[in-house]
């Protein structure tokens, strides 16, 4: 996505913080320049009253001068950074929340295709990166032009045409300058900037890998791979280094050109009697002021590459998501807990077979369905038909006789409960991980559902009870305790229909028994559809539906 296209809603909301940065950035330049101009004027008119060649000098006024120019600077420079960050941190987190959205609108295929790390990366680490689009590349960039300016301004109010003539010359020398730089290192910056998140990603699977790749000998060659990948970076980043170097030498080079020109200029001036001898240090030493303003130009428009190379793998997260179901039209009411296909036809890609052709099933509300076949035959995939998240290629799934894709998504999502093969629980206590599916529920709530999903003796077993803490992924619980726990905040959710993926699955013969009581009495006249190998571990049911084939 581009990256003025991804930032501008956030700049119309916060417009009036990112223009007081900017008018504070402008104003700690000028008052800089006008304190090192005001102060070579004074200390040379006092150098010539002390010689007797001015008489009468004031030297209340330009000492007031100078403290007001030295206390606006410091008040400025304070205040930019407060106004500059406001807005960086409004809009980073506005960018955050509008990324986060595009990850919730996917449907589950497309957001097992994200790797982990990859889009955490594009959720932190790019978004992070655009953090220098303002404080590094707009504000600089647009304070050192309309600095520029109101020197030029200023030089010819002052009787120094010529002066303002050399400050726009100035100006477009290092304009092109920096635009010379930009373009030799905009291939680099690139480059580095994609090969960032590349090299997280080959540390962080290196690692969590480092068991595989001892025992094929291979974490020497993945060790070796990782060296040669940050050897490569280590390389563009020395050859951007002197990019740099170069751009701020030129831009230096240019600066003091300029410098000197206004001096023979100005020389010229004083011998006229056109401009006084501490105008004319004024005139020489604004312009070394504007030269340091012109030092960041280089390393900015650097940073406007990467920035937009961030922009766009941020932006893949929203741009390439699908979007929500077409609810332009009237919506349907579900009138029972019905779910059918009618002719469904998937296919995960064009190059791939499809995994239903014509497929036509009718579940009655209140009935239950055991689906059983081999592995990859596509039942976790009609699984996630039936709840929306996939769109059929021919067909359609109804949910109460209505078209999934015409049901408001809020009604289809608490309608419709589902527990996966891998379930997830988040590193917190055991009661804000079963709050998620239901954010007032009471010790007690929970407590009844821990009991009916079986978890008890774990909930003994925690020193904390329900405020213990579960680590992250449920590393310090089994695998047959962290499904009971996705179970039990299921149950919180009460929904109308229950999908369960191989409920028993890492479970021994007696827990999945427990669970089976447990679920019988929780599934009453609900509509059911339970995915399992085994149909014996797994409750009561009316019926079995066989999908897929058996390969060979």
């Amino acid at each position: 996505m581009n990256l003025f296209r991804l930032l501008w809603p956030g700049i119309q909301r916060q417009w009036r913080w990112l223009l007081l940065g900017m008018a504070l950035i402008l104003l700690s330049l000028v008052a800089a320049a006008f304190l090192l101009g005001l102060s070579g004027w004074f200390i040379t008119a006092s150098a010539l009253a002390g010689a007797g060649l001015i008489i009468g000098l004031d030297i209340f006024t330009p000492g007031a001068g100078i403290r007001l120019a030295a206390i606006t600077r410091t008040l400025a420079r304070y205040g930019e950074r407060l106004a500059t960050h406001e807005a960086t941190f409004r809009l980073l987190a506005e960018l955050r929340l509008k990324l986060f959205r595009g990850l919730l609108n996917r449907d589950e295929y497309s957001l097992r295709q994200l790797r982990r790390g990859d889009a955490l990366d594009r959720l932190t680490r790019d978004v992070e990166t655009l953090d220098h689009m303002f404080t590094g590349v707009l504000g600089p960039v647009a304070a050192a032009l309309m600095l520029a300016l109101a020197v030029a301004s200023g030089f010819a109010l002052m009787g120094a045409a010529p002066a303002a003539w050399v400050v726009l010359a100035v100006l477009a020398l290092n304009l092109v300058a920096v635009l010379l730089i930009a373009r030799a290192g905009h291939h680099s910056t690139r480059q580095r900037s994609a090969m960032e998140p590349v090299q997280r990603m080959l540390a962080t699977e290196g690692l969590e890998g480092m068991e595989m790749l001892k025992a094929f000998d291979q974490a020497g060659r993945w060790a070796g791979r990782l060296g040669e990948h940050n050897r490569r970076m280590i390389m563009l980043g020395r050859t951007l280094g002197r990019l740099d170097a170069v751009g701020q030498g030129l831009t230096t080079l240019i600066g003091l050109g300029g410098l000197w020109v206004v001096l023979v200029a100005g020389l010229m001036l004083t011998d006229a009697g056109t401009i006084s001898a501490p105008v004319l240090v004024l005139l020489v030493l604004v312009m070394f002021a504007l030269t340091e303003a012109w030092q960041p130009l280089p390393a900015a428009w650097r940073r406007l590459t990467a920035c937009r190379v961030a922009a766009e793998r941020a932006g893949d997260l929203v741009q390439s998501a699908p979007s929500e179901p077409n609810t332009s039209g009237p919506m349907c009411m579900p009138r029972d807990h019905s779910l059918e296909t009618m002719d469904l036809g998937f296919r995960y890609h064009e190059s791939l077979p499809p995994l239903f052709e014509s497929l036509d099933l009718v579940i009655e509300s209140g009935e239950r369905v055991l689906v059983t076949g081999p592995s990859g035959g596509g039942k976790t995939t009609l699984a996630l038909l039936l709840m929306g998240q996939l769109s059929p290629v021919s067909g359609c799934a109804l949910f109460g006789g209505c078209d999934i894709e015409r049901v408001d998504p809020d009604t289809l999502r608490r309608s419709i409960g589902y527990l996966p093969q891998s379930p997830v629980v988040f590193r917190d206590t055991l009661a804000n991980n079963l709050r998620l599916a239901a954010p007032d529920a009471s010790e007690a709530q929970l407590i009844a559902v821990i009991e009916q999903a079986g978890l008890l003796h774990l909930l003994n077993a925690l020193p904390d009870g329900l405020d213990s803490w579960i680590g992250e992924g449920g590393a310090d619980v089994s695998g047959g305790e962290l499904r009971r726990i996705a179970l039990a905040r299921l149950m919180l959710t009460d929904p109308q229909v229950v999908i369960l993926d191989e409920p028993t699955t890492g479970l021994d013969a007696a827990s999945a028994h427990a669970m089976q009581a447990g679920l019988e009495s929780w599934l009453g006249d609900r509509t059911v559809i339970m995915i399992s190998h085994d149909p014996a571990l797994v409750p009561r049911h009316d019926r079995s539906i066989r999908i897929g084939t058996e390969p060979g």
